[in-house]
């Protein structure tokens, strides 16, 4: 038998991989949902399904008024022990109840999952015909002399696209490109998350001129749209510095001793299904028009993303545009390279399929606000966390308001939908504080973006992890470091903007 790591360097020195059967090696799978990392983020969502419908039943049920756009009007918050709550057979059917157009939120929820889908379907097809391995050989042709300073401009670049356009879903086909590449260049799933994910994500913390957290949130309060942009600048270049400075030295790490990965063992798996040919590398012309084709229409929704920080109503299209432009991209390249007819269904068909335990993982996380809400306890919640904030003015409270955020975070993904939900309320206890609106600008661009990527109950992380060989425990216990070192630098922000500059 022949041991996984020698097939692996051989293929990487340029050679064949060793003989089987002598027959041809199957297609590549760059989507491939793990049964452990299903297995794992199914246990941890559905421990927050159990204990949110427990919430009903400790916290008092409540509301506050509401004006005609469905913001909350401070202060006017009673308890009121008469409403429905939440029914047994509710919180049963609460995973497939989100799905129904009287949920709020039910459109976001609809298109991450034919978004899943579409991921599926398309990258199963062009990985039949090749060329998700050759984009990896062409690429590192190309850049494999000059791979760090890849590493360095490609996290910049997702940090950019989340801190502008407040992209993250729509990047999630990208993830496995991502982390494909990373396996060409040495390193592991854990190099091309960083890169990707958490570059994105740090990016829409820092919500430089993030349509969807800062740009609805200085709406809400009246403030001039991006405006203080300078600390959010600062905020950027901080987290860059933080992200390079904990993913350089581990991707040397990995690149002298792969053992040392915490993933080393699925990763070996993973990489030996590629067959990459990465030092006798051939062009092909037909799979370079394909690439051109398909660098092109992700160009495309780049375009409308960075168009639509200024166009507010392409902003509220963005996914579904995304959506059409992925779908058009993704089988124009698959037909390009030989894959036409049933063949093409079939591979399709059989990629949406392949995604079916994640939509499981969406439903049951989205769940979770549907409980909430229906149990009538959303609204305690916010009262209770806003009631501990007090009126003192001090840097603490501040802090608070980042918390408070933070939490929402688990029971709604949304980054504007939390921003009308909490930044009225808050921006009042501002005034009444002596805070700055835009030191509570600052805390929920911060809080909505840090949690996207440390909380199980975030749809997308799941997907995503779910298409690597990473469960959450381990990336929970990988990203934490870095994590922490974000939140540390967000608070020193905060701490500056609230004393030396908002005054």
């Amino acid at each position: 038998m022949t041991d996984p790591t020698d097939e692996f360097t051989a293929t990487q020195a340029g050679t064949p991989p060793p003989e089987g059967d002598g027959s041809a090696p199957k297609p590549a799978r760059s989507i491939n949902i793990e049964k452990r990392a299903v297995i794992i983020g199914a246990v941890v969502v559905l421990a927050l399904f159990i204990a949110s419908y427990i919430l009903t039943f400790v916290l008092d049920r409540g509301a506050y008024l509401r004006d005609e756009e469905g913001s909350i009007i401070p202060g006017t918050y009673a308890a009121d022990p008469t409403l429905d709550g939440i029914r047994w057979w509710q919180f049963l059917l609460a995973p497939v109840m989100i799905l129904s157009p009287t949920s709020d939120g039910f459109m976001t929820v609809w298109a991450i999952i034919v978004l899943l889908f579409i991921i599926g379907a398309v990258f199963t097809a062009l990985d039949a015909t090749g060329i998700m391995v050759y984009m990896v050989e062409f690429l590192n042709a190309k850049l494999g002399k000059r791979k760090y300073t890849l590493l360095f401009l490609l996290s910049f670049a997702f940090m950019f696209l989340g801190s502008t356009a407040g992209m993250f879903e729509e990047l999630i086909p990208l993830v496995p490109v991502v982390v494909m590449l990373c396996y060409a260049m040495g390193w592991d799933a854990l190099v091309g998350l960083a890169v990707s994910v958490i570059a994105s994500c740090f990016g829409f913390s820092a919500g430089v001129v993030n349509p969807f957290t800062v740009g609805v949130a200085q709406t809400i309060g009246g403030l001039e749209l991006y405006s203080g942009i300078g600390m959010r600048l600062l905020t950027f270049a901080l987290a860059y510095i933080i992200l390079m400075a904990f993913l350089y030295p581990y991707a040397k790490k990995i690149e002298r001793c792969p053992q040392k990965s915490p993933v080393y063992k699925e990763d070996l798996v993973r990489k030996n299904d590629f067959h990459f040919r990465l030092v006798d590398f051939k062009e092909d012309k037909g799979k370079n028009r394909a690439l051109v084709w398909f660098g092109a229409w992700m160009l495309v929704t780049v375009a409308f993303a960075l168009t639509s920080i200024a166009w507010q109503a392409l902003a509220d299209y963005l996914m579904y545009i995304i959506l059409a432009v992925y779908v058009i991209a993704g089988i124009g390249a698959a037909v390009m390279c030989g894959l036409k007819g049933k063949a093409l269904f079939k591979e399709l068909g059989q990629g949406a399929l392949r995604l079916l335990p994640a939509v499981v993982l969406i439903l049951i996380a989205g769940g979770i606000r549907y409980v909430v809400e229906e149990g009538d306890i959303m609204d305690t919640i916010l009262y209770l966390l806003i009631s501990a904030i007090g009126t003192n003015g001090g840097f603490g409270t501040t802090i608070i308001i980042y918390l408070i955020i933070f939490v929402f975070e688990i029971f709604i993904q949304s980054g504007s939908a939390k921003a009308l939900l909490l930044m009225p309320m808050i921006f009042d206890l501002c005034a009444l504080a002596g805070i700055h609106p835009q030191v509570a600008v600052l805390a929920f661009a911060f809080a909505d973006g840090f949690s996207n990527v440390i909380l199980p109950t975030n749809a997308g992380l799941l997907l995503i992890l779910g298409l690597t060989t990473v469960d959450y425990g381990t990336w929970f216990k990988w990203s934490l470091k870095i994590q922490l070192t974000l939140f540390a630098a967000t608070i020193g922000v905060l701490a500056i903007a609230q004393y030396l500059v908002y005054v």
